[in-house]
């Protein structure tokens, strides 16, 4: 009675305290359990919580029926509750007449806390459980439905978890897709690796084929072993039609992408002209040679060389912003706006002035702005000149052989690209194109090609080079500058479209007329 931490007591027949143990005494604030001896719970609880302790009592004493494991709230005078379970039993004297009773108070205040608890996260784990859309189930270690919320009974077609418990999956599903899913279940049962987020499609009852993403976990009991599984499925049939037609639309567009990579690549000059129209390749005044190196989606850089007669010749290095579709459409345009001039092709400032024209109105039907890089011109075999404009693009550089040097096309007034500034006023430029000099055009992907340090080949470094290999011709000079920058960046595959075309003069056949022009 001293060493139990539980409260014992016995009461006389009028409820009054006749012994009790140092526990119960410390509970009512005592200092020993003499103290308790003659008083009642009128003394120590508030008055309802006595009253309801005394009517007990005298009904145990009246009837001689026990009272066993009774929950009760107990709250005493000062306020302190505690949960209790009480046990008050006949109190009797050897002659087996009943004198008082005998209690027992246990102490659960922290067991109905935990309880409460429980209680409350599986109220709430319920909740959710019930009303997410995805389909929860829980199985046995027989693979048999425990648990299903009624996401997954509709699924099912049943409208009462009796109607689910006890049964599998092959119940509801006795084809390919419910063996499957008893497999599954035997793999996690098993103790193999879980399922987790697992694509199984199957056909609905109306002949359309379902997806669901799949996931099911072993259930432990306390010992540890898998006692059953825990299952998660999502209906991801809407989300799987649109990847696949998701891919069907993408696997098109890719088709008609490489299909306007190949067309603009058609578009590349495949033959050169010959100065005059009666030279063979080897007696021509100039010479050809390009480059043209795609990077993988479709860009917007192109060239095109033109012979306008017999000494003339046009040269058109072009470079629309941005990649893809777009940048193939406005290649396109500016195509058929070069193709359309007649003489007035000679004319570089011209040229890029009808470009502009051609652009500016994309911005006001579309609201967003395009523009192009092109730089325009025109080699005079028979003058030894060359007439070009620049309209922002990179400036090309000339090899002039016989003085060893290497000139940029630097203006110090750089004109604006073209489908940027609408009625602009191109200007044209003239600087001499003697024999054994050499035109290097090209877009920006050649010199803002970046090693893995971010740094740009840039054009100082590209000029450096042409500088260093003068001798070479022009085909050999561009192979070499694409290795370069190839070997420079440390790859074969470029971010940006490179376009690089070479024009020597070579001094051969330079007539003293000119002939008819000619688009």
């Amino acid at each position: 009675m001293e060493s139990i931490p539980d409260r014992i007591y016995f009461k006389d027949l009028q409820s009054r305290f006749v012994r009790v143990n140092r526990a119960h005494a410390a509970w009512l604030g005592l200092a020993s359990p003499e103290e308790a001896v003659g008083k009642t719970d009128f003394d120590f609880l508030t008055r309802v919580q006595a009253e309801a302790s005394y009517a007990s009592e005298q009904k145990i004493i009246r009837t001689g029926q026990p009272l066993l494991d009774w929950v009760e709230l107990i709250v005493k005078q000062d306020g302190g509750e505690i949960w209790a379970s009480i046990t008050k039993v006949p109190w009797r004297d050897p002659a087996g007449c009943i004198i008082g009773i005998c209690g027992l108070t246990r102490d659960i205040t922290a067991t109905r806390h935990t309880e409460v608890k429980l209680l409350e996260q599986r109220n709430l784990l319920r909740t959710i459980i019930d009303h997410l859309p995805s389909r929860i189930f829980v199985k046995d270690a027989q693979s048999r439905y425990v648990i299903n919320n009624p996401a997954h009974l509709r699924e099912l077609h049943v409208e009462r978890q009796e109607d689910a418990t006890g049964r599998t999956t092959l119940d509801f599903r006795p084809g390919v897709r419910g063996q499957q899913a008893m497999a599954d279940d035997q793999r996690v049962l098993s103790g193999g690796p879980p399922v987790l987020s697992e694509e199984r499609s199957d056909f609905g009852p109306e002949g359309n084929v379902h997806w669901a993403l799949t996931t099911k976990m072993p259930l432990h009991d306390l010992h540890g072993r898998i006692s059953g599984l825990v299952g998660i499925s999502h209906d991801i049939t809407e989300r799987k039609l649109m990847e696949m037609e998701l891919q069907r639309r993408t696997a098109e567009m890719e088709a008609d992408v490489r299909m306007a990579c190949q067309v603009q690549e058609v578009f590349m000059p495949r033959t050169y002209p010959v100065f005059p129209r009666d030279a063979t390749a080897e007696a021509s005044a100039l010479r050809f040679a390009h480059r043209y190196v795609p990077s993988a989606s479709l860009g917007g850089d192109f060239l095109t060389i033109t012979q306008l007669s017999d000494t003339t010749c046009g040269v058109l290095v072009c470079d629309v912003m941005g990649h893809g579709v777009r940048a193939g459409l406005l290649t396109a345009l500016i195509r058929g706006l070069v193709e359309e001039l007649d003489t007035r092709a000679e004319d570089p400032a011209h040229v890029l002035a009808e470009i502009n024209r051609g652009l500016i109105p994309i911005l006001a039907q579309t609201g967003q702005p395009v523009f192009a890089t092109a730089f325009f011109g025109v080699i005079d075999t028979s003058a030894g000149t060359l007439v070009y404009t620049n309209a922002g693009h990179p400036p090309p550089l000339v090899l002039r052989r016989s003085l060893g040097t290497v000139e940029p096309l630097i203006s110090a007034n750089p004109d604006p690209a073209a489908g940027l500034v609408e009625g602009f006023t191109y200007t044209r430029h003239t600087c001499g194109f003697h024999p054994g000099d050499l035109l290097l055009s090209y877009t920006d992907g050649l010199f803002e090609a970046c090693n893995a340090t971010g740094t740009l080949f840039g054009q100082e470094r590209l000029q450096t080079f042409v500088a260093r290999h003068s001798s070479l011709d022009g085909a050999q000079l561009i192979d070499r500058i694409v290795k370069e920058v190839a070997a420079f960046t440390g790859r074969q595959n470029f971010e940006d479209d490179i376009c690089v075309v070479a024009i020597e003069s070579t001094g051969h056949c330079r007539p003293t007329q000119s002939k008819a022009l000619e688009i």
